[in-house]
């Protein structure tokens, strides 16, 4: 949530019958700006649960949402949001966090988004436990929360209150606890303890289709467990991380203060992770003194992104891993052989990754988040007692949990029977040995339930087995979000505000459109989304217009000297004008009103194109390989690039100012990151300086501190690239590339990145391959609009890639009408990492003219690409014949039409001398810039020269 969009109201209403709870939270957003602005936050949940319902405000009245595909959901909301219309959506991102964004708020206006899950009841001794996460840092003007427990004869004990004057009250058969405050910050989770004083299963039954049923059945289990030999030797892998600083490390101190005092005398070794993985020192532990560790713990920098894929392995019999399980700045490569029990502290969590690495190398998950340490310990202490199954039976099916688990107490049960009544015969046992079977019998006559919807928490139980593998069982996971309304890794929630757009993008609607929705698609209006398809033939007309541009001698008109003295002169004519009139085009009027950010787009005529001919599916010969180096050699110019490093002007550089050492920069860093935390320009400007300092090391553990400041924000990962590219550490600019192009397979921008990454990377094939990808898909008429014109940069960078490559590619699959010649002296591309935003560029050639949006073409031959005005870019300048002297290269920050705030715009500068000549060069610029320049009045940012 940023700083203007604000969580005005936060009501949560909770109610709990037996062993299950349905908890509604309904937030309201307020606009405190005059601008129009996106509400988003994220929010975590408990271990195993998902959300089930969302709904948004519609002309005062809360609609619910419907399940759509999590990619598409996302391409229809940032269409429909390029209309100013409402949309809304709750999606998944990493882990078990969920994250809400709705458009518009309207300059101080209010939203108002109702979110609902449910969740199973477990059990701790004789108390079943409800537990509510209140991870909120910022202050609430108006919270309230109410909670309702049916039909317990006992009073509930809080173990956990979020205030002092929380406590239940008896209202007849029900308990009730209420609280309603002003400007609240939360300081405390709510949970509950629900007394238990018999032993009887709890059983629900939901009526299905095709006389089948689901039933949730709440065991009673008496918890036990044998002796387990206590290793010599542990591993201790501790993230230190930028995200471990919030951690409950008081939590994780408990916990190993039980361990300790149990195993008395054992060898520790300890190891740290962060972007790298450092084995740090070992620790000898006597008569469970652990007094040593715990102070080196205590004294720990958190700093750098999550790396799992820097884990290795140690000579030790058990490891202990202390994380969130989020790995921000790489994947996990799972290569410890021997048990590791992953121990969770954080509400903030992915509990999936944690609890696979646990299973795959036979140890525990732990949560001491939502359990206690001195209850948790026992799995690093003994063998205990698991569920591991039930016996076949032709009655049932679709049963979970599938995989084994320790029981606490208590085993929640869920499945599907094709009869009202039947038994069930438990498995349970230490490691993969049954010891005991225990028989359970569901009933429908006397156990069927219409208040609760069983087949949810079936559907939910399920979806968190399948995450566990999640790329694997993708699509399953997919058709049941959709099924049940359920949000996963693959489904997102979605509300739109007219049925119209519902019949537009073909998502089934909410139960009060689907009448009209129905008349619209039997009355055969076509109003399905006319997505934009015919990319590759306008590649194939702008291959024809760049081949008609490279093959014209541009030559400098000839300067006469200017009179002096006389008065009232001819206006000046533009030397472009000229040139464009004597080679027979008409150039056209563009004007650019002082209040209006549109600009006027170039006429395009599209033709019919015929097919691809045969003869493409081969490779170039060495022939033609050759042949094109000839023709390249003769386009190489002589002259230099000179880059200009964009200082950052930001208040705390002042700081760093008098430091000359890489080491005296980290140590102030540190000093001052405490009031810059959640700042991703602090964490850029001071990787900077230490790369400047040639600290690699460190520059890049600052530098990736930036991806843990937020889960799935393509904003911060796209600022990650830019930097990535410019120090050629390229292994992770592929990574947090194609961790992008997952996130947003609507954007060309994605795989434009990945592909650029990959050819840094040495990956030519892999490279061309994702260019090519921009022009084969479909897009929506607002993302094609936004993006009109990117297939002439791409046009470059596919046959660059092919002229640099030769016969290493396979060119089979490629248009041959797009493959040509095209080297140049000049070219200089502009990206940025946020969306509806204006950057231009501007290129000023030694004659004074310049190259901008207002003037695409120069008397020399400069061509600057189409002007992007609402996307994330690229615009290119090209010059196939440089000139002697000098060409100064600017950027001018237009403007923003950004909905949410992120900070300053990342602008990359990608400079090329001799492009697709064989002896190219490339400079890049990166800097973060948010000041609005003057039109066309020179006082851009002056980014770089060349000098031929």
């Amino acid at each position: 949530m940023n700083n203007e969009v604000i969580l005005q109201s936060l009501n949560y209403d909770i109610k709990i019958t037996g062993n299950i709870s349905t908890t509604v939270a309904t937030m309201v957003f307020k606009n405190n700006s005059s601008r129009i602005l996106e509400g988003r936050i994220t929010f975590p949940l408990p271990e195993n649960v998902s959300v089930s319902g969302y709904a948004l405000d519609i002309n005062g009245k809360l609609r619910n949402a419907v399940p759509v595909e999590k990619a598409r959901a996302k391409e229809v909301f940032e269409s429909i949001e390029k209309r100013r219309v409402d949309p809304g959506i709750l999606e998944k991102v990493e882990g078990n966090n969920f994250r809400t964004r709705i458009y518009p708020v309207l300059a101080n206006g209010e939203r108002t988004v109702q979110i609902t899950y449910n969740q199973e009841l477990k059990k701790s001794g004789n108390n079943l436990e409800y537990f509510l996460p209140l991870d909120y840092k910022a202050s609430i003007p108006f919270f309230s929360l109410k909670t309702t427990v049916f039909e317990n004869s006992t009073m509930p004990q809080l173990e956990e209150r979020p205030d002092g004057s929380f406590d239940f009250k008896k209202n007849g058969n029900v308990w009730v606890a209420e609280i309603k405050k002003s400007n609240y910050k939360t300081t405390e989770n709510l949970r509950i303890n629900l007394p238990q004083n018999n032993e009887e299963n709890s059983v629900l039954m939901q009526k299905a289709s095709g006389d089948q049923f689901y039933f949730l059945a709440n065991i009673p289990v008496t918890a036990s467990s044998i002796s387990k030999k206590i290793p010599q030797t542990i591993g201790i892998i501790w993230d230190n991380s930028l995200s471990g600083l919030k951690r409950d490390h008081e939590k994780e101190f408990e916990l190993l203060d039980e361990y300790f005092k149990v195993a008395k005398n054992i060898n520790v070794k300890l190891s740290l992770l962060s972007n790298e993985f450092e084995e740090s020192k070992s620790f000898k532990i006597t008569n469970g003194n652990w007094t040593e560790l715990k102070t080196f713990l205590k004294t720990l920098t958190y700093d750098g992104g999550t790396d799992f894929g820097e884990i290795k392995s140690l000579n030790v019999e058990e490891y202990f891993l202390f994380s969130d399980g989020l790995s921000t700045f790489g994947d996990l490569n799972l290569t410890l052989r021997k048990p590791v029990y992953t121990i969770i502290s954080s509400p903030k969590s992915n509990f999936s990754q944690m609890k696979f690495i646990s299973l795959k190398t036979g140890g525990e998950l732990l949560n001491i988040n939502q359990n206690s340490p001195p209850q948790e310990v026992k799995k690093l202490l003994f063998q205990n007692l698991k569920f591991l199954g039930i016996t076949p039976g032709s009655n049932l099916s679709e049963v979970y949990p599938q995989l084994p688990q320790t029981v606490n107490n208590n085993l929640v049960l869920t499945g599907i029977s094709n009869q009202g009544k039947t038994s069930i015969t438990l498995l349970f046992g230490f490691g993969n040995q049954v010891s005991q079977e225990k028989v359970i019998t569901i009933n429908a006559e006397n156990q069927s339930t219409k208040d609760w919807d069983i087949s949810k928490f079936w559907a939910q139980k399920k979806i968190s087995e399948l995450e566990l593998f999640g790329e694997k069982n993708k699509e399953d996971i997919q058709e049941l979000g959709k099924q049940f309304g359920i949000a996963t890794n693959s489904t997102s929630l979605i509300v739109l505000e007219n049925v119209q757009d519902y019949a537009r993008y073909e998502i089934f609607p909410p139960a009060e459109l689907r009448a009209e929705y129905d008349q619209i698609i039997k009355g055969n209006r076509d109003q399905r989304d006319a997505r934009m398809t015919n990319l590759m033939e306008k590649a194939e007309l702008m291959t024809e217009d760049l081949k008609k541009w490279s093959n014209t001698d541009f030559k400098s008109p000839k300067k006469y000297p200017k009179p002096l003295g006389r008065q009232n002169q001819a206006p000046s004519v533009n030397n472009s004008e000229v040139h464009n009139e004597l080679s027979g085009q008409v150039q056209g009027v563009q004007i650019r009103g002082n209040n209006s950010e549109e600009r006027t787009q170039d006429i395009q005529e599209v033709v019919t194109v015929r097919g691809i001919s045969s003869a493409s599916n081969k490779s170039r010969s060495d022939d033609e390989v050759s042949n094109d180096k000839s023709a390249e050699k003769e386009n190489i110019a002589k002259g230099k690039i000179t880059t200009i490093d964009v200082k950052s002007d930001q208040e705390y550089m002042k700081f760093f100012d008098k430091l000359n050492s890489a080491e005296s920069i980290y140590t102030q860093y540190l000093v001052q990151r405490k009031n810059y935390i959640q700042t991703p320009t602090f964490y850029f400007d001071v990787a900077n300086l230490l790369f400047q300092q040639n600290n690699r090391k460190l520059g890049l553990k600052v530098l990736s501190s930036i991806a843990d400041l937020d889960l799935e924000n393509e904003e911060l990962y796209k600022l990650l690239v830019y930097k990535l590219k410019e120090q050629n550490i390229n292994d992770k600019q592929v990574w947090i590339a194609k961790k992008i192009m997952e996130w947003r397979p609507m954007d060309p921008q994605s795989y434009r990145d990945y592909a650029l990454a990959l050819e840094d990377e040495g990956k030519p094939q892999e490279a061309l391959n994702n260019l090519y990808k921009i022009l084969n898909r479909s897009y929506t008429q607002e993302l094609a609009n936004r993006d009109n014109g990117i297939e002439e940069t791409i046009i470059m960078e596919l046959n660059e890639l092919i002229s640099r490559n030769g016969n290493k590619l396979d060119l089979s699959k490629i248009n041959p009408k797009l493959i040509t010649d095209l080297p140049v002296n000049i070219r200089v591309v502009l990206n940025w990492n946020k969306d509806n935003t204006d950057i231009d560029l501007w290129v000023t050639d030694p004659n004074g003219e310049k190259c901008m949006y207002s003037n695409k073409k120069t008397a020399l031959g400069g061509r600057l690409s189409d002007d992007f005005t609402g996307g994330f870019g690229p615009e290119q300048f090209l010059l196939k014949k440089a000139i002697k002297g000098k060409y100064k290269i600017e950027t001018n920050f237009y403007g923003e039409n950004q909905v949410t705030l992120s900070g300053p715009t990342a602008i990359l500068a990608e400079i090329y001398l001799n492009y697709a000549t064989g002896k190219q060069e490339r400079k890049l610029v990166i800097f973060q810039n948010q000041k609005k320049s003057k039109e066309g009045n020179g006082d851009g940012v002056l980014i770089g020269e060349f000098e031929f």
